[in-house]
């Protein structure tokens, strides 16, 4: 029991450690799309990376790490399709998708920065035992409601003028543009 309880720790912690990039883009994106759509996209991105994680780990072949940086133009159309919708006015359906599938945009949002925690749990799964896989994921999965609490206390401490600014709902495709570059050029470093 202590050897699971030891792993778990181990696994939250790793969690914890690769998802502060997470973190601060929860807080932004709570502050201009909302609470819920962006606790819920979170949480489920990381139950889809965890899952992803597990299945690779079980044997299955992928060239994912070498393509990974790829994932980078997700938020980077998803940005792009943003500001389009936004020039073409509201009424306009490219601004009406965007609105409809914001979850969707935050969800491969999340994902598309969360490789490193890929990287960290197809490993540890793998070269663990079938007794340790439950420990790992709940580890993993206590880690990721704890920052999405986490991530709702610090945006509620955030100055009560932001929804004087219209809630900055202009920056959110800057932001994904923004991280979308990151997950493009920073890719290849993560890997070797």
């Amino acid at each position: 029991m202590i050897d699971e309880l030891g792993i778990a720790l181990s696994a939250l912690t790793a969690h914890v450690a690769t998802n502060l990039d997470n973190l601060a883009i929860m807080v932004g994106l709570i502050l201009t799309v909302g609470q819920l759509r962006t606790l819920s996209g979170f949480l489920i991105a990381q139950g889809i990376m965890l899952s992803a994680a597990y299945f690779v780990s079980a044997g299955l072949e992928t060239g994912l790490p070498h393509q990974v940086g790829y994932l980078g133009f997700i938020p980077i159309g998803l940005g792009l399709y943003a500001l389009v919708g936004r020039y073409l006015g509201a009424d306009s359906s490219a601004a009406e998708q965007v609105s409809k599938s914001r979850v969707l945009a935050i969800i491969a949002l999340f994902l598309s920065v969360s490789f490193d925690s890929f990287a960290v749990f197809t490993p540890l799964l793998a070269d663990s035992g079938p007794s340790y896989t439950m420990p790992i994921l709940l580890g993993a999965a206590t880690s990721a409601v704890a920052l999405a609490v986490g991530g709702a206390m610090l945006a509620s401490m955030a100055p009560a003028r932001v929804s004087r600014i219209e809630r900055l709902e202009w920056l959110a495709p800057y932001v994904m543009i923004a991280i979308g570059l990151y997950v493009v050029i920073n890719t290849g470093t993560d890997i070797t």
